[in-house]
């Protein structure tokens, strides 16, 4: 158990009362009626013992403390609070959560988990030939479907060529014109059925008719080879539709082609390049770094062939033609596969949220608990049950009370089990929309499961110690939290109690003397000199720089790629609160005056509806000013961005991005003996500068506060802690007096001894 005691001190050993008022010898602690076995005591002090929580020194303060939230617990039963339906709400749903991991067989998800493995160590190339299925076939669908495949396996056995008869029969577009080939693939990136026939054949095998939710396919290996693990990417993007038009084509093989001149001239990194040429508006910031591991099978295989061939860190691809546009790699980091110890957790999440993986799991957990549950099916009732469901009936017929079903001790009949099945095919087409065809054995199947089930998580406590001690856990500190927030949290945030105590106690809330300063302190003189520059007032000038946002010309719609901009920006203001911005809207001198205005009011809006503050947003008109382009006026047609920071913060990592420490900047209230520098010169209003340790030192002084008593509003966050404190005091010593506190003081030295 891990007690959850209070934030704060907490009070002294409660007061012991004669050893002959006790009942009982094994009871070491009495809180009213409430007894406490010394069996319990011992264990959770053993516990906490062997944790290192409690010391030779510390063991009264263990003790006091235990006995304060023992005092709790019993306050909240005495209100009530595990009876009410929140309680009961929140209990329920972490008894379920808590029971997933026993309702499942451990050794069968285990083993899957090893295979899983086992077979990562290998990608395989494989082809295949598909003849689809509907998602709910016909019987009729089905054997057609079947004896198409079959008749295609025939040929390939007879020696007619896979890989034709692929382009000529197979139903799966993507891969038919390839002559069946998808690539290497791995575990746990196919249909286990499909990954189980892989991973039963060698290169050159050809498998057996094999059956998935796409329909039946036949599948060959045409090389395998081991797992070459993982790599880690960084890109250069011109983009450029696959369907673009021929001109815009040969654009963006031009610049992409002039990009790969800088790189491999040396005098820029490809960081540096990346953030001045590349269209990718999510990862140039970034010197182009993709967030992301790439194993082999995730990529094309033209990507796979150019990506994990680069053997060097740093290293990077010539242009390559993708269906974003054109793109250079380069290889940030390589990783071999990992050793099982690393990958188990990860891979045990994969296999239980497999479907297919995850039925061979409760398959065989029901085998197990059904067995240990005692299920019975009674087959005299079972055969009438399937054969007269799709009867009509009135109601009466005998049979409806015939026991079907038997779980331990409880016993379901026939008419149980055909209500049930109404109900679920009515939560069926509810959510379908139509009745999918199952048959009533199926129904039967899951009828027994549900109730097998339902009985195996009732006995949870029962047959798993680990389990019920857990259960209590939840339930003790769950019941201290909802008496702590309905004794002391939720009264001490009551303004009128408050209000009351700052009045009883106003002498207690003083702010001492301070001023308000501002300190920059810098490696050369140039660098306090540019740092008072961009200091002076907030909010203050950034260099992040993003490109104009265009618009279409005479219109206030922005052009394509625009929205990827403003989608950026919106991103930058939500992560960083402080940043403040100026759009400065502008026009060509051939479009209306109220153009660069209305431009700059779409983007407001834009921002304001995502959730940025207005008051974060500068905005300027700039008309006909600052034309960039005098040939192509749809470029006039723009909202340019500056961005500010009401943080000094955000400016001095300019100057430290270079030359770490070359300055240093804060500002706000201080008071004595807060700023050794502050500490070091006269308290009065003015600016002067000094020089000290070899660095270069500008303070300012702008206003000056004598010590004085605070405000509610300055004291709020200090009155509801010293509150709390108050509140829990008085509580305690209410709940001594109404739950006396009984110790038996040998009993409990020789447990903590």
């Amino acid at each position: 158990m891990n007690f959850r005691f209070p934030f704060k001190c907490l009070l002294g050993l409660c007061c012991l009362l004669p050893l002959s008022l006790w009942a009982q010898q094994d009871a070491p602690i009495q809180l009213g009626s409430k007894k406490i076995s010394a069996a319990l005591f011992e264990k959770d002090y053993r516990r906490l013992l062997e944790s290192d929580s409690i010391k030779s020194d510390n063991k009264q303060k263990f003790l006091s403390d235990y006995i304060d939230y023992q005092l709790k617990i019993l306050a909240a039963e005495d209100a009530k609070i595990p009876q009410s339906p929140a309680f009961q709400d929140e209990y329920q749903s972490f008894r379920k959560e808590l029971a997933s991991p026993y309702l499942i067989d451990g050794e069968k998800s285990e083993a899957l988990v090893k295979e899983a493995y086992q077979r990562l160590k290998f990608e395989k190339q494989v082809g295949h030939i598909l003849v689809k299925l509907a998602q709910n076939p016909s019987i009729a669908d089905t054997l057609i479907a079947y004896q198409k495949i079959d008749n295609i396996r025939k040929r390939v056995l007879a020696g007619e060529i896979f890989e034709d008869l692929a382009k000529k029969f197979s139903e799966d577009d993507l891969s038919a014109l390839k002559g069946g080939n998808i690539g290497f693939v791995t575990s746990l990136q196919t249909q286990y059925a499909f990954e189980n026939a892989v991973y039963a054949l060698e290169k050159g095998g050809i498998s057996g008719i094999v059956r998935t939710s796409a329909g039946y396919h036949l599948i060959k290996i045409l090389d395998v080879r081991p797992n070459q693990g993982k790599i880690r990417l960084a890109h250069i993007l011109v983009s450029v539709p696959v369907n673009a038009a021929t001109n815009l084509q040969v654009d963006a093989k031009n610049r992409i082609d002039q990009v790969q001149k800088y790189l491999e001239k040396g005098d820029e990194s490809f960081e540096l390049i990346c953030k001045n040429y590349s269209e990718d508006p999510y990862s140039k910031g970034r010197g182009g770094e993709l967030r992301r591991w790439y194993y082999s099978s995730d990529l094309s295989e033209e990507l796979q062939s150019k990506l994990f061939t680069i053997q060097r860190l740093g290293d990077y691809t010539e242009p390559i033609r993708t269906n974003l546009g054109w793109q250079i790699f380069k290889l940030l980091d390589k990783k071999p596969l990992l050793s099982y110890d690393e990958m188990a957790e990860y891979l045990r999440q994969k296999v239980v949220t497999d479907p297919e993986r995850s039925a061979l799991i409760r398959t065989s957990f029901m085998k197990r608990v059904k067995s240990e549950n005692k299920v019975v099916v009674l087959e005299a009732a079972e055969k009438l049950a399937l054969e007269r469901f799709a009867q009509d009936r009135i109601g009466d017929e005998y049979y409806l009370k015939m026991p079907l079903l038997q779980v331990s001790e409880k016993t379901w009949t026939i008419q149980d089990f055909y209500q049930f099945i109404v109900a679920q095919q009515k939560k069926k087409l509810k959510a379908l929309g139509y009745l999918p065809s199952i048959t009533e054995r199926t129904w039967l199947d899951e009828f027994i499961d549900i109730h097998t089930l339902e009985e195996e998580e009732k006995n949870l406590e029962t047959k798993y110690p680990a389990f019920k001690e857990q259960m209590q856990e939840f339930f003790e500190g769950n019941l201290y939290s909802k008496i702590i927030d309905q004794e002391i949290f939720e009264k001490s945030l009551d303004s009128l109690r408050q209000q009351a105590y700052f009045q009883s106690h106003a002498a207690q809330f003083t702010m001492p003397a301070r001023i308000k300063a501002k300190i920059i302190d810098a490696d050369t003189p140039k660098t306090l000199a540019d740092g008072l520059e961009l200091l002076g007032k907030s909010p203050y000038p950034m260099n992040k720089r993003l490109p104009d946002i265009g618009f279409a010309l005479g219109q206030v719609e922005m052009i394509e790629g625009a929205n990827k901009i403003a989608q950026e920006l919106f991103i930058l203001m939500a992560k960083n609160r402080d940043y403040v911005i100026e759009l400065a809207g502008y026009q060509d001198a051939s479009e209306a005056d109220t153009l660069s205005e209305a431009r700059v009011n779409h983007l407001v809006r834009y921002l304001v509806k995502k959730g940025i503050s207005a008051a974060r947003i500068i905005e300027r008109v700039e008309g006909t000013l600052k034309p960039v382009s005098k040939t192509d006026k749809a470029k006039n047609a723009r909202v340019a961005i500056k961005f500010y920071s009401q943080s000094m913060d955000d400016v001095v990592k300019r100057f430290n991005a270079i030359k770490p420490q070359s300055l240093i900047a804060e500002e706000g209230y201080f008071i004595k003996g807060q700023n050794p520098l502050l500490d070091g010169i006269a308290w009065e209003v003015g600016k002067q500068t000094k020089e000290l340790n070899g660095r270069h030192i500008y303070l300012e002084i702008s206003q000056m506060e004598p010590e004085r008593l605070k405000r509610f509003d300055e004291s709020r966050s200090s009155i509801i802690r010293e509150l709390q404190v108050q509140l829990e005091k008085d509580w305690l010593t209410n709940l001594k007096q109404r739950f006396p506190v009984v110790l038996q003081t040998e009993e409990l030295n020789r447990i903590m001894q």
